[in-house]
């Protein structure tokens, strides 16, 4: 049966507030510590599929600084799996949030968002006060896999802000895991330098690093010296 003209603005009201309050569920789903990781995954797949077609509700409570944090997060990152202009802008004004959990979901959703546009925004955030927010625009970084982001890295490697009292902050790794992700041979030499870095996770990550980089691996054979022995061989061949 054919429904009255009239009532077609109740009908859509009525939908939109069944969609909403399942979407208020599943982030509150998602973003609960206490329900097993596999139903807060399907709470957050569900999420993604209803951002494809209705992203009002977890746009309005990814901007709602009085919004738990934890519900800002799950809502955050479901932006980044949600093609479009929309989203993206809506992420780049979350860089300048003031909570460090909340810039840092905003960078590593435009990472998963891919958009090369980004680019520059996300370089800006590796010199972000807040540890996390620089490790999340590493790794944003090296998804989005732009050459133009090679330098600063670099320079994120060796900057001040990521040392404490002389010792070298976690996030260097990150840097550098970012320099392999990206993949241009033009981070070789930051690399070779990486090699013999004074923190062990560094020079972890350079490894591996140079093996995205040139697409093979020393590994075979070979123990953890031995292989950034034969980097640096090889490193050394492409700058000279």
């Amino acid at each position: 049966m054919t429904r009255p003209l009239s009532m077609l603005p109740l009908v859509l009201l009525l939908a939109a507030s069944t969609a909403w309050a399942d979407a208020s569920t599943d982030l509150a789903e998602a973003a609960n510590g206490q329900v097993p990781e596999s139903a807060r995954m399907a709470a957050f797949d569900r999420l993604v599929r209803t951002g494809q077609t209705n992203i009002t509700h977890v746009r309005q409570i990814a901007v709602d600084a009085d919004a738990d944090t934890r519900q800002r997060w799950v809502a955050i990152r479901v932006l980044g799996k949600v093609r479009g202009d929309g989203p993206r802008d809506v992420l780049l004004g979350l860089l300048s949030d003031e909570q460090p959990a909340i810039r840092a979901a905003a960078t590593q959703a435009l990472g998963d968002l891919g958009a090369r546009v980004t680019t520059p925004q996300l370089i800006e955030q590796l010199k972000d006060p807040a540890v996390i927010v620089r490790a999340g625009a590493a790794e944003a970084l090296g998804k989005i896999r732009d050459g133009s982001a090679v330098s600063p890295l670099a320079d994120a490697l060796q900057a001040r802000d990521n040392y404490y009292r002389g010792s070298s902050l976690w996030v260097r790794a990150h840097f550098v895991a970012a320099l392999g992700e990206i993949g241009d041979r033009a981070a070789v030499p930051t690399l070779l330098r990486a090699l013999d870095d004074g923190d062990a996770g560094v020079q972890v990550a350079a490894v591996a690093a140079m093996e995205h980089v040139a697409g093979f691996s020393y590994s075979e054979g070979r123990d953890a010296e031995q292989q950034r022995e034969a980097w640096r061989r090889w490193g050394q061949a492409q700058v000279r």
